[in-house]
């Protein structure tokens, strides 16, 4: 059964399952950028993307890779209907919804893909052992995960405004990340750190943004209890104070970790 994080995370990307796509364009980013990555390595057989969400990388890797199989999976139902629908008959693709923790594939895999989503499946290190073993030998991970320092503004805001009340949950660091692949089995490791800042209109705007997300409530964003009117007029209010974006608006940073490893 998914532990209580993953059942939360769960749940609020399946609320979010009809507007992610339209507010995703920081994780569309990322997803490019992945891709770019992947052009190095050799063309694989049979491909595990972890994270799917509503399907737009996994159609990008059925594209890159046509004589590939994908297996997709999420855990959110919702955004597993998404995909599905949006498509539906496309060959040599699988959906499956499911916890990576508890997932048991059929099979071994040449190359696992995860874009913005092995942050949510914590502790990190029995993870990556799992990935490491569904691996073939020689079998590749490419990984984009969010750090510890995202939305970093919006935290520190948070803490001003309501300190009683802190996230329930950290993202992980660069360090940890490194540490948790580089101890499970897996060779010729590279691990990159990106920062991207990103802008938007205004604070309430980048609230919306982030709820149409499914990342305002969850474990990183909430602590159980939620910001009352008078806390979230202030948490804006604080915001737009404290980190205006040069050309006007707000700005929001983004902290990521590209992990790219073999299988011994």
């Amino acid at each position: 059964m998914p532990t209580k994080l993953q059942h939360v995370v769960g749940k609020r990307f399946d609320a979010a399952a009809a507007t992610y796509d339209k507010h995703s364009a920081i994780q569309w980013s990322v997803a490019r950028r992945l891709l770019w990555e992947l052009e190095k390595g050799p063309a694989p057989h049979r491909i595990l993307e972890i994270g799917c969400g509503t399907g737009l990388l996994t159609e990008q890797l059925r594209e890159r890779f046509p004589r590939a199989q994908v297996h997709a999976l999420d855990i959110s139902p919702a955004m597993i209907a998404v995909a599905r629908q949006r498509w539906r008959g496309a060959a040599r693709v699988r959906w499956h919804v499911g916890d990576v923790r508890r997932y048991r594939p059929a099979g071994h895999f040449d190359l696992i893909v995860s874009n913005c989503a092995l942050h949510w499946a914590t502790p990190l290190t029995p993870v990556f052992r799992r990935l490491a073993r569904w691996l073939t030998p020689g079998g590749q991970l490419y990984a984009a995960l969010m750090l510890r320092g995202t939305l970093a503004e919006l935290h520190a805001a948070r803490r001003r405004v309501a300190p009683q009340k802190p996230p329930l949950h950290t993202l992980p660091s660069f360090a940890a990340v490194s540490a948790a692949a580089r101890h499970t089995g897996f060779v010729s490791l590279t691990a990159r750190r990106h920062k991207a800042v990103k802008s938007s209109p205004s604070a309430r705007a980048l609230l919306l943004l982030l709820h149409e997300q499914g990342l305002t409530g969850g474990p990183v964003a909430g602590s159980g209890r939620p910001l009352t009117r008078g806390e979230l007029q202030r948490l804006v209010t604080d915001y737009e104070k404290n980190y205006p974006a040069p050309r006007g608006g707000v700005r929001a940073t983004f902290r990521v970790a590209f992990l790219c490893a073999q299988k011994r």
